[in-house]
């Protein structure tokens, strides 16, 4: 149970951090925090691939109960100040619907969930197999690429919602890293390499937020707004559309569990900093 010590500790903790300006150290230590993510993943997989597919499930819950709050109670919010109701939310569903047709159409899905997808494809073609392993490091890298905008962008707009817009795209690229390695070793790539292709998939995020903070940090507040909004869409269709329903295959209790976890770190992220 919490207790009010912690609660007083998490509060303070939040209002140093709201305290904080934008500076290119701060920039770099949120840098280095996302590029955590999708390598903890990898090394997951390379160190204790049962484990991990036998866990994926849960994290994948817990990650999308943080993206959807964190992007209703935080983001969205954000882009809507900046912005106004109308536009603030225009921008999110239009983030919100090109994720849909980035993924539906141009980027292959990968699967995450507690099933290994090694498994999952024993009984594919080979020559699709082949070709799963170049198709899933485009798809990344655009993803990664789109998140590291998505933390420089939140970053210009104070410590507190840049570190929770990093912290997003750390819990919920560990699960997409135990997933690309097992895509990886599926399309037949050795271990030793499938580790070296995901981390440096994990290093296109850091350096996407230390450019974006680079180039973003003097923009007016209605372009701030309008990638705050980009950020919440993108987030939110990841946590909804996306992870949600890996996370929730199973049915287990504890999956519901773990995704009420993780909506009430956001929940309380909130009420700490009000």
């Amino acid at each position: 149970m919490v207790s009010l010590t912690d609660t007083f500790l998490f509060s303070a903790l939040l209002d140093v951090l709201d305290s904080v300006p934008a500076s290119p150290a701060t920039a770099l230590f949120f840098a280095a925090f996302t590029g955590f993510g999708m390598f903890a993943g990898a090394l997951i997989v390379r160190r204790f691939e049962p484990w991990a597919i036998r866990h994926t499930a849960e994290l994948i819950a817990f990650a999308a109960g943080l993206l959807v709050a964190g992007a209703l109670l935080h983001l969205i919010p954000g882009a809507v100040e900046l912005l106004g109701a109308d536009r603030g939310v225009a921008w999110t569903l239009g983030a919100f619907l090109a994720f849909y047709l980035l993924e539906a159409h141009f980027i292959p899905h990968v699967h995450a969930r507690g099933d290994s997808p090694i498994e999952d494809h024993h009984h594919e073609h080979d020559h699709h197999s082949h070709h799963l392993g170049p198709l899933v490091v485009m798809g990344l890298a655009v993803h990664s690429l789109v998140d590291g905008i998505s933390v420089g962008a939140s970053l210009s707009a104070g410590a507190v919602l840049g570190s929770v817009a990093a912290l997003l795209v750390v819990v919920h690229k560990m699960p997409v890293g135990i997933a690309a390695m097992s895509a990886l070793f599926h399309s037949g790539v050795p271990g030793g390499r499938a580790a070296w292709i995901t981390g440096a998939l994990a290093l296109v995020t850091p350096v996407a937020v230390m450019v974006a903070y680079f180039t973003l940090r003097d923009v007016p507040s209605q372009t701030l707004g309008i990638l705050l909004g980009i950020a919440g869409g993108s987030f939110l269709y990841i946590g909804a559309a996306d992870l949600l329903p890996e996370g929730q295959a199973r049915g287990r209790p504890a999956n519901t569990f773990t995704f009420l976890a993780g909506a009430a770190v956001m929940v309380a992220v909130k009420l700490a900093v009000h």
